[in-house]
């Protein structure tokens, strides 16, 4: 078996020469900038101070233009789209920044914003008339931002094509690219950008992605290998590389800045399909993420930003323009090395009287390791953890579980010192004796060497 030490040198250097190959050359000015958010989900009043930061923050970059790819307001209300307005005329007033420059308002509805979610239930006709975007979406449009509304809007800023399509449009974007491609320029050399609420189907995140259009979005992009698609909706975090994809065009996930969907079958992820977890869900609430995108001739650089602390989120994402595609999945993930835990950790066992997350008392085990140390390639997404007890000669798997490191969506330089996950011993099916094997992974799965704690007796530690 490889050296770890070894393999890691060996991931370094060839990271370093991919890195220099893609790295943003020096000099010149961008062609173009703007920002990018999705999911802001204001609700209350007060809650506005994040997307105010995130704003100025593109101000003071130099954007031209701020995209929103949709859930504006939490609740569907009028007076939440109006804040968000406000906030962008109090940033941009009149639509320009301190200097001068016209900065575009680039946004779009999404779910929350136009089905009126949370409020529709035992409210009257009245109120929903006066009080909610999704009684005239339209009207509540113009109303806030004193443009014009269309279901699928085009924009130029600084000769590049911006088109975004209301939530529920989707279905129309092909007709709507084929019969606007040529007065749009869309069949030209320079990318044009593209935004709506979901994913476009199988392409960010996989097939499986929470939330996704099914395709549709997909099936008419296909057509344009220029387009570059900006989507939220799901909330995943953009410091998993699975956030940006390339295949006949490019598709980019745009988290959140409201809260991080912290995904499912990790015992500290989201709940799903009634199964009972053992551990409190992670604070999602503390990754709030954006981007600042920077157009060139050849490339384009998307730099990842969160806006709690003010701090990246790693590496900008460089993106050649000139036809390649090295985003694309496959051999992306060809490419990273799993992270590896530091010679000689250790894993700890523990057993006592604990809550699980619905407040029930269990009898739980809990697993401790310290965290994995990044490869050249890739931080700590998730641990596996793997319950074993001995039958024979064999360790023999009882139970497996997954973790999320408790930093993944932080910048690096917060990445977690330890991990740890819950068992209830009733999860162990009454071995006796186990030992516990814990493997650190990277976002596309590969899985580092594991490590493995002493064998711990059930009998012995009641």
């Amino acid at each position: 078996m490889l050296n770890v030490s070894r393999r890691v040198f060996i991931a370094n250097a060839a990271a370093a020469t991919a890195s220099r190959a893609l790295a943003v050359r020096a000099g010149g000015a961008p062609n173009v900038t703007f920002g990018v958010l999705s999911d802001v989900h204001l609700e209350r009043p007060g809650d506005e101070d994040t997307f105010l930061k995130a704003l100025a923050y593109f101000r003071d970059g130099g954007a031209d233009g701020v995209l929103v790819a949709g859930d504006i307001a939490n609740t569907g209300r009028i007076e939440q789209l109006k804040r968000a307005a406000d906030c962008f005329f109090r940033v941009f007033p009149g639509g320009k920044a301190p200097d001068g420059r016209a900065v575009e308002q680039l946004f779009v509805y999404g779910n929350h914003d136009v089905m009126n979610w949370g409020w529709r239930k035992g409210k009257d006709e009245k109120y929903l008339r006066e009080h909610s975007i999704c009684s005239d979406p339209a009207k509540a449009w113009e109303q806030c931002f004193h443009e014009p509304y269309s279901p699928i809007w085009a924009k130029t800023v600084k000769g590049y094509t911006f088109i975004g399509a209301h939530w529920g449009n989707e279905k129309d974007l092909d007709a709507f690219l084929q019969k606007n491609a040529d007065r749009l320029n869309l069949r030209g050399g320079r990318p044009f950008f593209y935004t709506q609420h979901p994913h476009p189907g199988n392409t960010v995140q996989g097939p499986w992605a929470w939330g996704n259009d099914r395709g549709v979005a997909t099936r008419a992009l296909e057509k344009f290998p220029n387009a570059v698609a900006f989507s939220g909706h799901s909330h995943y975090s953009i410091t998993d590389e699975r956030s940006i994809w390339q295949g006949k065009f490019t598709s980019i996930g745009t988290s959140s800045l409201r809260y991080i969907f912290s995904q499912y079958w990790r015992d500290n992820g989201e709940d799903h399909n009634g199964i009972v977890k053992q551990m409190r869900m992670l604070p999602e609430s503390t990754g709030r993420q954006g981007m600042l995108v920077r157009v060139y001739d050849d490339r384009m650089a998307i730099e990842r930003r969160e806006f709690v602390y003010g701090e990246s989120l790693g590496e900008d994402w460089v993106v050649p323009l000139d036809g390649s595609r090295p985003f694309a999945f496959e051999p992306r993930s060809e490419k990273k090395i799993a992270p590896a835990f530091a010679s000689g950790a250790k894993v700890g066992v523990k057993r006592a009287k604990g809550r699980n997350r619905r407040g029930k008392e269990t009898d739980q085990i809990t697993v401790s390791f310290p965290a994995a140390l990044p490869s050249a390639t890739s931080r700590v997404h998730d641990y596996e953890v793997t319950a074993l007890a001995y039958h024979e000669d064999v360790d023999y798997p009882v139970a497996t579980k997954r973790v999320l490191s408790e930093s993944y969506f932080l910048s690096p330089k917060r990445e977690a010192k330890t991990g740890h996950i819950v068992f209830d011993v009733a999860e162990l099916k009454g071995v006796k004796e186990v030992r516990f094997a814990v493997r650190p992974l990277e976002c596309f799965g590969h899985k580092g060497p594991e490590i493995y704690s002493q064998m711990f007796s059930l009998a012995d530690s009641k």
